[in-house]
């Protein structure tokens, strides 16, 4: 696996990937994972269980299950447009640029199949 800078926004990674697209979604994945347990403990000390928030299901389209909204909407706010991977290092002319909007779509999709594959199991 080749190393990869990742930067966007207020994201700023170095990861292990097989490709710039598996960098970038690592990326993301750690961003959206992070923002997802932050809002889990602040409903928790607040002793709120997530499944008695109310949503209404326009928002929930493609959105995985495990995933809260706000939490999801919070993760993608950390990212500029554009994401841009280097292998030689932060701020180089030779970063690739891959728009973040496709990079989340890819990472919802990844969650999307591991909500059914849980389901499947469960």
């Amino acid at each position: 696996m080749a190393k990869y800078y990742i930067q966007s926004g207020r994201v700023s990674y170095i990861v292990s990937a097989c490709d710039v697209e598996g960098a970038a979604l690592w990326a993301m994945h750690r961003i959206m994972d992070q923002r997802i347990c932050d809002y889990e403990d602040e409903l928790l000390a607040n002793d709120i269980d997530p499944f008695d928030l109310p949503v209404s299901d326009e928002h929930l389209i493609d959105v995985p299950q495990a995933v809260p909204y706000e939490a999801m909407l919070n993760g993608l706010a950390q990212f500029d447009e554009t994401i841009m991977v280097s292998q030689r290092g932060f701020g180089h002319g030779d970063a690739g640029e891959l728009e973040t909007e496709d990079i989340f779509h890819q990472w919802r999709q990844l969650m999307l199949a591991v909500d059914r594959l849980h389901d499947r199991l469960s």
